[in-house]
């Protein structure tokens, strides 16, 4: 069985990723001949997910990037949640043990 934390946390490592290559992007969107990257997720057998940079081939788009932040943000409160709720739940176990 895959370790909650871990899976949450190589999440949020894979969302620092993505968010460093949307910056990236968005510094660069006036650099002639700059070409967007973006971000690869890859789902790992034991649980978790790894990102990777892939150097595209298009100009940066604006409203592409602003789409990625969005769901970036997204991401990184989605697997928050689940470390707080993970963490509240092993609060609430131990309670019930002590009493």
């Amino acid at each position: 069985m895959a370790d909650v934390s871990g899976i949450a946390t190589s999440a949020l490592t894979a969302l620092g990723v993505r968010q460093s290559v949307t910056a990236n992007n968005i510094a660069n969107i006036n650099t002639p001949d700059f070409k967007a990257s973006y971000t690869v997720m890859k789902e790992n057998n034991e649980g978790g997910v790894t990102a990777s940079v892939v150097r595209g081939e298009d100009n940066v788009e604006i409203s592409k990037e602003a789409v990625d932040m969005l769901e970036t943000v997204n991401g990184y409160k989605a697997n928050l949640k689940t470390l707080q709720v993970q963490d509240q739940m092993g609060k609430d176990l131990i309670d019930m043990l002590s009493k």
